[in-house]
């Protein structure tokens, strides 16, 4: 009895969340999956109830794993998230946030429930379970046919800045692009070609610089927040110093997390946004088609990349992310002797340590590094900024904001706490740096904001998409004849930009591609006022220069 009540109520919920969409077409394709799902079961067991349970189940963990994902990234459920699921080296990152593991583990008993429940259920006569085969190869294919229905991609492409608010048209709608395909963009690509830059927009220094770039994680500068009150204490590294030669608000593709999107923004030179369903999974799906980027450039100068994690090899599929990228060498900090197995992420690591191992990188303290003779490109990733944060602190920095609840503020204060730690660590480093009476260039940017549990504090300014800005800085202690134009760069340009510093010339015309659109486009992508020189950029990289394969 208490079975068939469970039943009925899932089937209700079930029901109620197909009412619920808002738009036709995810009437279609959650009907049809609900089809797919029901039919697949009754396929196998030829158990009615077990059929319609396991399709009502599914539903509703899809719902709740979507209200999940959307509260911790800001981003809907697509299906190449599974990908990264499946993938046990990325559990680790799961289990970092106390609060994810309760509502994971909730979603996991629904799962096994949905599989097994009714188990025990009378099968019926065979010639179900032939129709349920027939059901389910007919759901299918209407799913694939009409995923290519103008008026059904137009509808999905249209929810995705709304969250992607419908799970049930996200999810069948972005099966299709788990398979890699080369993005197609509608513009005129030997129209931007006519546009591209004839020489070097900066002459080249005689000796190569080495250039070390550090991915903030989480970083923002804290006086953006628009608290009606507050004592936060001076930041240099915000601001514009002797030796800065870059600083501007940086245009970001993700928040609250999905770092791999701001490394592949920066290391490939375009937004993952480009790759639609698939950007969840660069790391995995679009980097080994990648014909050019940053690194590949670099190397063209005679460069030895180097990449230093606080994350394993096999952390999103980092290595064989980097090996793509062209980096002759990755390094952990268990490489220069941190104390802690090779196989242990390091989310406790401080950045003041990060980079004290970026200087013996430098110096060459590590066996590989022994005979490189070549200027160095050094690209460093700090992880004590990353959250959770602690919501038991004082208000030590006075922060005050109606908007806010206490927990939230005292969040806010261990944020500033690492950040202040942080801008230590840089000027410490950039010091260093001048030392060594070296010619270097140094950066550094935010990959993405943080997430105070779902929350995103108001920020100072009138930027239209004010919680994907951070900030990108680049110093130097070489006369390159740079001078910065742009006062707005999205993350995408950055490559550029560092190159510009250097005095490198683009290597390939992907990278004079990309300057050639920053000058043209006053630093702005994602928010660049002309669409058509937008669409035109966008048809020549991967139409006419075909940096994907």
């Amino acid at each position: 009895m208490f079975a068939y009540i469970f039943l009925f109520l899932f089937v209700s919920v079930a029901v109620v969340l197909i009412i619920k969409s808002h738009y036709r077409w995810t009437y279609f394709f959650a009907s049809m999956l609900f089809m797919f799902l029901a039919a697949g079961m009754l396929m196998f067991t030829g158990q009615w109830q077990r059929a319609l349970n396991f399709a009502s189940v599914c539903f509703v963990v899809f719902a709740l794993f979507h209200r999940l994902k959307i509260h911790y990234y800001k981003q809907p459920l697509l299906i190449s998230d599974f990908r990264l699921i499946v993938d046990w080296r990325n559990w680790e990152t799961l289990f970092h946030y106390k609060e994810a593991i309760v509502g994971v583990l909730g979603l996991l008993v629904l799962i096994v429930y949905a599989v097994f429940g009714w188990y025990d259920a009378e099968p019926m006569d065979i010639v179900w379970q032939y129709t349920g085969a027939i059901i389910f190869i007919m759901s299918f294919f209407a799913m694939w046919y009409f995923s290519k229905h103008p008026g059904a991609v137009r509808t999905w492409l249209d929810s995705l800045p709304n969250d992607g608010r419908d799970v049930f048209l996200n999810l069948p709608m972005s099966c299709r692009a788990v398979f890699f395909q080369v993005p197609m963009f509608e513009g005129n690509g030997q129209e931007f070609a006519e546009k591209l830059l004839t020489e070097n927009m900066y002459p080249e220094t005689l000796e190569k610089p080495d250039i070390i770039i550090t991915l903030m994680e989480s970083t923002l500068n804290p006086h953006k927040f628009d608290f009606t009150s507050a004592d936060i204490p001076k930041l240099r590294m915000f601001e514009r110093q002797m030796d800065t030669v870059f600083a501007s608000p940086l245009r970001v593709h993700t928040f609250g997390g999905a770092t791999w999107k701001s490394e592949f923004a920066f290391l490939a030179g375009v937004p993952s946004t480009d790759f639609g369903a698939l950007a969840s999974g660069v790391f995995y799906s679009v980097v080994p088609h990648l014909q050019t980027g940053l690194i590949r450039n670099l190397r063209e100068h005679g460069y030895f990349c180097v990449a230093l994690s606080p994350f394993t090899k096999g952390n999103y599929n980092a290595k064989a992310a980097y090996d793509h990228f062209g980096f002759d060498l990755m390094l952990q900090p268990q490489d220069l002797g941190y104390p802690a197995p090779m196989g242990k992420n390091l989310w406790h690591i401080s950045s003041e340590e990060m980079m004290q191992y970026a200087r013996m990188i430098l110096e060459k303290r590590h066996p590989s590094l022994a005979d490189v003779q070549q200027p160095m490109f050094v690209y460093i990733l700090t992880m004590k900024e990353h959250g959770p944060y602690k919501t038991d602190m004082d208000n030590v920095f006075g922060l005050d904001s109606p908007d806010l609840d206490v927990k939230t503020i005292s969040a806010i204060n261990d944020y500033i706490g690492r950040i202040v730690d942080l801008d230590k660590a840089t000027e410490s480093f950039n010091h260093y740096l001048h030392e060594r009476n070296k010619p270097f260039v140094f950066a550094y940017f935010g990959d993405h904001q943080a997430s105070f549990d779902g929350v995103s504090p108001k920020k100072k300014g009138e930027d239209t998409h004010p919680d994907y800005i951070t900030q990108f800085t680049v110093r130097s202690n070489i006369a390159s004849g740079f001078r910065q134009e742009q006062d707005f760069l999205d993350l995408a340009f950055a490559g550029g930009v560092l190159m510009n510093v250097a005095g490198l010339s683009p290597a390939d015309n992907f990278m004079k591609a990309n300057m050639t659109m920053r000058s043209l486009s006053n630093g702005r992508l994602e928010d660049c006022y002309d669409s058509k020189l937008v669409n035109d950029y966008r048809n020549y990289l991967y139409s006419i220069l075909k940096i994907v394969r």
